[in-house]
C-alpha cells in the first residue's frame, strides 16, 4: 500500500493536476469573460453616444437639407403650368424667394440643361455644371455646393429635384441658400480641441464641414472612399485621416441613403470619452490572476516535464549522430513515467551499442576476407601470367609467342583490377586513375621495344568505377593501349608519343581517349592478332557492355580511339578536352 501511494503521488498526472489547481484558470476565465462583457457593453454605449453626438452636431444641417429637399419637390409639382411662359415662370420663382425663407435663388432647368427661368431673371446653359450632372443621376432630390448657377459671389447650397410630366422628366427645379447660413459647425463645442464634423452625400461631395473648405477633406478617413462613407452609416472605427494623423471616426445618417455626417475625433479625445479606468482595472485583475496561474503552470511543466523531455531528446540526438561517449541518460528527480522512459532508453542504448559493435566486427572481418580473396586472385593471375611468359620463351614460332603475349597481357590486366581492389579502402569500387596508370605500366613492361622509346602522357581523372565497369574498361583499355604501342610512330618533328586521357566530357558521361603519333614505327611486332580481328571484336563487345559509343579520329599525324560511356554517380571533374596527342601530365618514356 505504501509503495502504491508513493508511486501514485510521484506520477506525472498527479503533479500536473496539482499545478493546474493552483493556477485557478477556470475562475480567471470566468472573471475575464464577465469583465469583458461589461467593458464591451460600456464601449458599445460610449460609441453609441459618440454617434448620437455626431448626429446632434448636424441637426441644423439635417433640418435645412430636409426642408430644401421638400421645397424642391413642392416647386416641382407646382411649376409645370408656368414652364411655357418664361416671364410668368420667372415671376413665380421670384415671388417664392421673396417670401420669409432662407432661399435666395430658384430656377427651372430644362432637360437639356438650359436654365429657362430664374428668380434673378438671368438664363444660361448649365448642362456642364456639376449640380445639374449630379441631378441627372439621382432619382429624387440632390444637393451640391455651387456658385456658378446662381451667379452669386459666395458659394450656394443647391437643392435640385426633377419635374415629372406623365412619368417623364420635363426638367429640374433648383433652389439655393447661401452656404454660410448652413455652415454652423465651426461653432460646435469641441472644435477647438480638434473635433471636426463633415456632411457627405452619396456622390462623395462634402456639403458642410466644421473645417475650412480647403481642409475639409483632410479630416475624413483615407482608408474609405467618400462615396462609400454612406455604407458605413452607424459605424465607429479608428483610421488615418487624409492628413496622415490617426483619428476616431463616427458615421451617422442625416438623410438615409443620401447624406451622412462624419465625426472626426482625435484619438486621445475619443479614448478619454470612451475609456473607463474603473473598467480597465477590473479587466486587469483577472488577467493578472490568469497570467500568474499560467506562470505557475509553465514553471511546473518546465520542472516536471519539459526539462526531462529535453534531456531525453538531447540524448537520443547525440546517440543518433554517433556520439558514443557516455550515452546513458541520467534525469534529475524525474516523475515515475520519465524514470521508466530513462530505464528503457538506457537498455536500448546498451542493446544497440552491442549490436553495433558486433556489426562493425563482422564488417571488419568480411573486409579482411574480401581483400584476402582479391589478393590471392591477383597472385594467382600473376602466377598464370608468369607461366605464360615462361611458356612464351620456350615457344618455337612467332605466332605462338604473340598469342601467349596477348593472353599474358589480358591476364595481367585482370590482376591489376584485383590489385586495385586490394589496396583501395573502398573494396566495392575501383579508382580509375590508379587502374589506368597501372595498366599503362603493365602494358609498357610487356611489349618489347627497340630503338628510342615512346613518350606516354597521362591525363586521367579520379572516378570511382564499379567492379563490372572496371573489369570491362581495363580489358578494353588493354586492347586499345596495346594497339597504340604497337603502331606508335615517330613523326618528323619530334619523338613518338602516346597520350591517355579520361575526363568528364559532359554531365554524366566519361570520355576515354588514347592517341598515338604516326610515322616511322618504333616497335616491330607481328600482325597476327590484327589479321584475325580478335582485338577489334573484343573492343566492340566491351563497348557494348559499357553502354558506350566508340569513335576513331585518324589523320596524317595522329590516330585516336575515343570512347564515351556513362559515368558512375557522384563523378565530379572540370570539363577538359585534351588535343589529340597532348597529355597534361608529365610524359614518361615507355619501357
Amino acid at each position: 500500500m505504501i509503495q502504491f501511494r508513493r508511486s501514485f503521488a510521484g506520477s506525472l498526472l498527479v503533479r500536473l493536476a496539482g499545478l493546474m489547481t493552483l493556477a485557478l484558470l477556470p475562475l480567471g476565465l470566468i472573471a475575464i469573460y464577465q469583465t469583458n462583457a461589461v467593458v464591451t457593453e460600456a464601449s458599445r454605449l460610449s460609441h453609441a453616444s459618440l454617434l448620437d453626438r455626431t448626429q446632434r452636431a448636424a441637426a441644423r444641417e439635417r433640418e435645412l437639407l430636409q426642408r430644401a429637399g421638400g421645397v424642391t419637390e413642392g416647386l416641382a409639382a407646382l411649376i409645370l403650368p408656368f414652364t411655357g411662359d418664361q416671364e410668368a415662370c420667372s415671376e413665380f420663382l421670384r415671388a417664392f424667394t421673396e417670401k420669409a425663407n432662407p432661399f435666395t435663388f430658384a430656377a427651372f432647368i430644362g432637360p437639356d440643361g438650359q436654365m429657362n427661368c430664374t428668380s434673378t431673371g438671368v438664363t444660361r446653359d448649365v448642362s456642364q455644371e456639376w449640380s445639374f450632372l449630379k441631378a441627372q443621376t439621382v432619382d429624387g432630390p440632390s444637393f451640391a455646393v455651387d456658385d456658378n448657377i446662381s451667379g452669386s459671389s459666395t458659394p450656394q447650397l443647391l437643392a435640385t429635384s426633377p419635374v415629372r410630366q406623365s412619368g417623364t422628366v420635363a426638367g429640374y427645379v433648383s433652389i439655393g441658400v447661401p452656404h454660410r447660413m448652413a455652415s454652423t459647425m465651426p461653432g460646435q463645442p469641441g472644435a477647438a480641441s480638434g473635433i471636426q464634423f463633415s456632411t457627405v452625400d452619396s456622390q462623395g461631395d462634402i456639403l458642410f464641414s466644421s473645417a475650412p473648405p480647403e481642409e475639409a477633406n483632410l479630416t475624413l478617413p483615407s482608408s474609405v472612399p467618400r462615396r462609400e462613407l454612406l455604407d458605413r452609416t452607424g459605424e465607429t472605427f479608428f483610421g488615418d485621416s487624409h492628413s496622415g494623423n490617426p483619428r476616431f471616426f463616427a458615421v451617422s445618417a442625416i438623410i438615409p441613403g443620401q447624406v451622412a455626417v462624419v465625426g472626426s475625433w482625435p484619438v486621445e479625445k475619443a479614448m478619454s470619452m470612451t475609456g473607463n479606468p474603473a473598467s480597465l482595472m477590473t479587466m486587469a485583475f483577472p488577467v493578472l490572476m490568469w497570467l500568474a496561474g499560467i506562470t505557475v503552470a509553465v514553471f511546473g511543466l518546465q520542472r516536471s516535464v519539459i526539462r526531462h523531455l529535453s534531456a531525453l531528446r538531447t540524448a537520443m540526438r547525440r546517440y543518433a549522430l554517433g556520439e558514443r561517449e557516455d550515452p546513458r541518460l541520467e534525469l534529475s528527480h524525474p516523475p515515475r513515467e520519465f524514470e521508466e522512459a530513462q530505464q528503457s532508453f538506457n537498455r536500448m542504448v546498451t542493446i544497440l551499442s552491442e549490436a553495433e559493435r558486433r556489426r562493425e566486427q563482422d564488417l571488419a572481418e568480411k573486409t579482411v576476407l574480401l581483400r584476402e580473396v582479391h589478393h590471392r586472385v591477383k597472385n594467382n593471375l600473376q602466377m598464370i601470367a608468369s607461366i605464360m611468359n615462361m611458356q612464351s620463351r620456350s615457344a618455337h614460332s612467332m605466332e605462338a609467342r604473340s598469342m601467349l603475349s596477348q593472353l599474358q597481357r589480358r591476364v595481367r590486366g585482370l590482376a591489376t583490377i584485383h590489385r586495385s581492389l586490394n589496396t583501395n579502402p573502398d573494396v566495392t569500387t575501383v579508382d580509375s586513375r590508379q587502374l589506368l596508370n597501372g595498366l599503362v605500366d603493365e602494358i609498357g613492361s610487356i611489349n618489347p621495344s627497340h630503338g628510342p622509346g615512346v613518350e606516354i602522357g597521362r591525363d586521367v581523372i579520379e572516378a570511382h568505377l564499379s567492379q563490372d565497369q572496371a573489369v570491362t574498361l581495363s580489358m578494353l583499355f588493354s586492347e586499345a593501349m596495346t594497339n597504340a604501342v604497337k603502331y606508335a610512330g615517330k613523326p618528323k618533328n619530334g619523338p613518338a608519343r602516346i597520350t591517355v586521357s579520361l575526363h568528364l566530357a559532359e554531365e554524366g558521361t566519361l570520355e576515354l581517349e588514347i592517341c598515338n603519333t604516326k610515322g616511322e614505327r618504333v616497335f616491330e611486332t607481328p600482325d597476327d592478332e590484327m589479321g584475325t580481328g580478335v582485338g577489334t571484336r573484343l573492343m566492340q563487345a566491351f563497348t557494348t557492355q559499357l553502354d558506350g559509343v566508340a569513335s576513331i579520329l585518324d589523320n596524317e599525324d595522329y590516330y585516336c580511339y575515343q570512347l564515351r560511356f556513362p559515368a558512375p554517380p557522384g563523378t565530379e571533374a572540370p570539363i577538359t578536352a585534351s588535343q589529340p596527342g597532348q597529355g597534361e601530365n608529365a610524359s614518361e618514356p615507355a619501357a
